[in-house]
């Protein structure tokens, strides 16, 4: 794969910005420190000078005798001194000296430093010369100390900044390290950096297409698994379809092939429910009878509901259609069915229109506590409420087809289609049952004249 080298990885770069930062507070502060420090020195030389010209002023002012030439034993052991009255006087002085007039001077001949100050007094001007070569040694090792300071910290500076950056970008390294397992192989995207930050962009390319691999692939699984299954079904409900004409056939023989029919539709359906849940496209709607499909729903569940002991009362208008994917609403009144069977009966479950768009599915069974109910919808979530008066193989049969997948099937149907599915109950002694309410919210009433 082609990629811009950057030579730098993220934790060099992150280290090296951190130290760079480092290393400009230290220069700064250490240039500070040094003209703050030779600023002091000056200041203070120039304030010992000042103090030797007045110590001189107030001698020549009470009228004592002030030589014209004074060495460092007279003014200290850095300091010369010269009263210039007259021309014979100004040859004796140094030739820097001569051209200077009153004030303090800064003078730097033959690398040595002079501080010169002039100065009148009544027997002419004064002369101070302070030799301040050995202070701008002393300015320069502290320049040194603090360079060598500055510098130790900026390396220990370095070495935090980098155990810094692979703090910061250790995380990132093991996340690419951990996808990079689990999705090997080149990416199909050309990435602009190899740092770690391109590494994580190159695995996440190959987790990207990884997934949409995994997705192509069961996407053409469940196509391939929903035609193998739908021929041989297409066969069976036919043959029955045909089987039913048969004017010999038994009625007990007839509703055989009537639940072989629900029951390949079940199926079909069940298919349709996979392509629901994977798939984002939602189906064409048709105009549907509702008190239709609920008795098409329940054909596939009766000789079980009688066996458990459910009966239906199918009080849905004949005449309430609306325009809803039939699928759909087969999914979820078929999941509602078989909740009732596994968990309410023996009971009755009704199911009655509470509106033009909406459905209630009500049981007189043992009800579901409080602490229960947010918890109905969830995937695997089965509670059975009867489970401790049941005892027997019938019960353990029970336990082992539950898997608690069934409301949260029709749950999801249901919000895919922007449908509502409420659960009201009680498990109280006094008070017993479960209401399911599904509204078609966006179901469009139909005229019950038009054909499904």
């Amino acid at each position: 794969m082609a990629m811009r080298k950057t030579g730098m990885s993220l934790t060099s770069r992150v280290a090296w910005a951190l130290t760079a930062l480092v290393a400009v507070f230290v220069v700064v502060f250490c240039l500070m420190a040094y003209f703050i420090f030779d600023r002091m020195e000056d200041d203070l030389v120039d304030a010992v000078l000042t103090t030797q010209a007045e110590q001189i002023q107030d001698q020549i002012a009470k009228g004592e005798a002030i030589p014209k030439q004074m060495n460092r034993a007279e003014l200290g052991a850095s300091i010369q001194g010269w009263v210039v009255a007259d021309a014979d006087d100004a040859a004796k002085l140094p030739s820097l000296l001569q051209p200077l007039g009153p004030g303090m001077h800064l003078l730097t001949p033959q690398a040595r430093t002079w501080h010169v100050l002039v100065a009148p007094t009544a027997q002419g001007l004064l002369y101070l010369r302070y030799d301040a070569t050995a202070h701008e040694g002393r300015v320069r090792d502290f320049g040194m100390i603090i360079a060598s300071l500055g510098l130790l910290c900026v390396l220990g500076a370095l070495l935090l900044a980098r155990w810094f950056g692979r703090l910061v970008v250790g995380p990132m390294v093991d996340l690419t390290n951990r996808l990079s397992a689990w999705a090997p192989g080149e990416p199909g995207l050309t990435v602009a950096r190899d740092d770690e930050m391109g590494q994580l962009i190159e695995t996440f390319n190959r987790v990207q297409n990884r997934v949409e691999e995994s997705i192509a692939f069961e996407r053409e699984f469940a196509s391939n698994l929903s035609h193998e299954i739908r021929t041989p079904l297409t066969a069976i409900r036919s043959d029955s379809e045909m089987a039913l004409f048969d004017p010999q056939l038994s009625p007990d023989a007839a509703l055989r092939f009537k639940r072989i029919i629900a029951s390949a539709d079940a199926v079909s359906s069940g298919l349709a429910s996979a392509r629901v849940l994977a798939r984002p496209e939602l189906s064409q709607p048709v105009n549907l009878s509702l008190w239709q499909s609920l008795d098409e729903a329940w054909l596939g569940f009766q000789h079980e509901a009688e066996k458990e002991g459910l009966t239906l009362q199918n009080e849905i208008p004949m005449a309430m259609r609306l325009e809803v994917d039939r699928y759909a609403v087969l999914i979820v009144m078929r999941n509602l069915i078989r909740n009732a069977i596994e968990h309410a009966a023996p009971a009755t479950l009704t199911v009655r229109a509470v509106s033009d768009v909406c459905l209630q599915f009500s049981d007189d069974g043992p009800g579901i506590p409080p602490e229960v109910l947010p918890l109905v919808f969830e995937r695997y979530y089965s509670y059975r409420r009867v489970d401790t008066a049941e005892d027997g193989p019938t019960a353990n049969n029970r336990a082992e087809t539950r898997r608690g997948l069934g409301l949260a099937i029709a749950k999801r149907v249901c919000d895919v289609y922007q449908w509502s599915l409420r659960v009201q109950s009680s498990g109280a002694a006094d008070a017993s049952g479960t209401v399911f309410t599904l509204c078609f919210a966006h179901g469009v009433a139909a005229p019950a004249n038009k054909p499904q």
